[in-house]
């Protein structure tokens, strides 16, 4: 634990003798990861666990994900846990500092206003076309709302998000817009943590929920700019959701 060498002072040969350095230990995150199945590969395993436990912020942005930990959890060697590592980084959601480790990346200003305004373009839209579709398309956005609203009076946070997801997904769907979905799924990604901090807050949900009644109201009936301004004003609140991240947890968002 000491390194030791020669040194020369003034032509004189010299023993030295110190410490070793060593950095500070990272605490050891409360991270619940499912027991192995060996019937997959390890990577993806370590992959998809690693990344819900980011975007729900079971880890935190910041906290520390080290190699040794994770790969002893899971009964495995520290090549997948890189490999895992190495798709989360590509994510945005992982860094990798050299010669200190693995962290949850902190939450980026930048990118969740460019996802915010990504959204805007896109789903605004696809509720505008909605509103002139047919009302057999609309089916499925009924069922979801009032699978969301039973979710949200049993106080069932993860089904009032799966739901939340489901909705948007669905309005993609009866519009006919494949693509525009795949691309606005890519941006809800990067905003899922933003999301779920904004999910402890009891009236923040509930208030999407309303969102999203205005906005099957407009659609069915029919008044398309309605729809499109009550989409528009539903995505806007994102903005509000960072501002209070940012007073509430300041040390989560990158510099």
């Amino acid at each position: 634990n000491r390194y030791t060498g020669i040194v020369v002072v003034g032509g004189l040969r010299q023993a030295f003798s110190m410490p070793r350095p060593r950095l500070a230990a990272a605490p050891t995150p409360d991270l619940c990861l499912p027991p192995p199945d060996r019937t997959r590969p390890a990577p993806e395993q370590l992959y998809v666990a690693l990344r819900h436990a980011i975007l729900r912020l079971d880890l935190p942005p910041g906290a520390p994900v080290p190699e040794p930990f994770i790969a002893a959890r899971m009964g495995v060697s520290r090549t997948p846990v890189r490999e895992a590592l190495r798709r989360l980084r590509e994510d945005g959601l992982v860094d990798v500092l050299p010669n200190l480790g693995s962290f949850v990346a902190r939450i980026s200003r930048a990118r969740q206003e460019e996802a915010v305004a990504l959204r805007l373009l896109l789903e605004a839209e696809a509720a505008s076309r909605l509103a002139t579709s047919g009302p057999g398309p609309r089916l499925a956005l009924g069922q979801l709302l009032a699978a969301q609203r039973d979710a949200l009076a049993e106080n069932r946070r993860d089904a009032v998000y799966a739901l939340d997801e489901a909705f948007h997904a669905a309005l993609f769907e009866a519009a006919g817009l494949p693509l525009m979905w795949a691309a606005c799924r890519g941006a809800r990604a990067h905003m899922e943590r933003l999301h779920h901090a904004a999910a402890s807050e009891p009236d923040r949900v509930a208030s999407a929920v309303a969102a999203h009644a205005a906005i099957l109201a407009r659609i069915e009936a029919g008044d398309a700019p309605g729809a499109r301004a009550a989409m528009t004003t539903h995505i806007a609140a994102n903005a509000t959701d960072l501002d209070n991240l940012a007073r509430l947890h300041p040390d989560w968002l990158s510099p």
